[in-house]
């Protein structure tokens, strides 16, 4: 009976283990709440959390608000470790791939250009300069700098940012315009020096070749958006050197008690029913040893 029952438990387990493994789909990882990612919310009315509002794959996403308070601030960022020490995930120059999946929701706000066209912002921590006198940057994704029309509402896109247009903002200085300075604020008819990560980090761009590391990446909402603002996300994509294996692939979802699908329970069924019949037969033999 106990040779029996372990045949049973592996067999259990291997048909377990043959119905949980995708096939030919990218390894990606399942974020819940509670960590890797932080949220770093500001004002009253900002927010980022993980929620079932509005799936993208699964039974969660990323979801994030402000208010329109101009201090509201909701933001969902992970790190690779202490900026001050970790090697990072990559050479901002050797940076392949970016992207992430965003929902708008359409919220009445007409005839303001620039505000139609925000999409939810992703955000690349860099840092570069010298060893003990390092100098901190965020580059900034905002589908306005690359594409200046309304920004689609109600649905789902998937963004592909590697190649598109950047600004900057360096710790303790301010926003990056064309000569490389970095003035504490936006100044009306000098616009923001904007440029692709690749380019910015190929040592003509104001940070040295090779100098550059990407330590953090983030998606989030706010900062001086004058009007009330819902989004979503999922999917964050982050890698280097074209490296399938990818540094950052990440999706939202809930913790939740999982059923098994229809197919699953075929598969799991035709497995249970083999090995019962493969014990109704061992029971036989076993009963006409006794007999014989």
């Amino acid at each position: 009976m106990r040779t029996m029952t372990r045949t049973l438990r592996g067999a259990v387990a291997a048909v377990a283990l043959l119905v949980s493994i995708p096939v030919g789909v990218e390894a990606q990882r399942t974020v819940y709440p509670g960590g890797p990612w932080v949220s770093d919310v500001r004002g009253s009315g900002g927010a980022s959390q993980i929620t079932g509002t509005n799936p993208r794959n699964g039974n969660g996403s990323l979801e994030l608000s402000v208010s329109g308070n101009l201090a509201d601030w909701g933001w969902f960022n992970l790190f690779s470790g202490n900026p001050a020490t970790t090697q990072g995930w990559g050479q901002l120059s050797q940076l392949t791939q970016v992207g992430f999946d965003w929902y708008r929701v359409a919220m009445g706000q007409t005839g303001d250009a620039p505000w139609e066209a925000q999409s939810p912002a992703l955000r690349l921590y860099v840092r570069s300069g010298s060893i003990g006198a390092p100098v901190y940057s965020e580059l900034v994704w905002e589908r306005w700098y690359t594409l200046a029309q309304p920004a689609p509402t109600n649905q789902w896109i998937s963004e592909n940012a590697t190649n598109q247009m950047f600004w900057r903002f360096v710790t303790g200085e301010g926003y990056t315009i064309d000569d490389c300075s970095n003035p504490p604020g936006i100044t009306p008819g000098i616009p923001l020096k904007t440029a692709s990560p690749s380019a910015w980090g190929n040592g003509a761009n104001c940070y040295s070749l090779g100098d550059a590391v990407v330590y953090g990446i983030g998606i989030g909402v706010g900062s001086n958006w004058p009007h009330a603002y819902k989004a979503f996300a999922d999917n964050v994509t982050l890698g280097f050197n074209n490296d399938p294996v990818l540094a950052v692939h990440d999706n939202f979802e809930l913790r939740s008690s999982v059923t098994p699908e229809p197919a699953t329970m075929i598969l799991l069924g035709s497995g249970l029913a083999g090995i019962g019949g493969a014990m109704a037969r061992r029971r036989r033999r076993t009963r006409g040893d006794e007999t014989a």
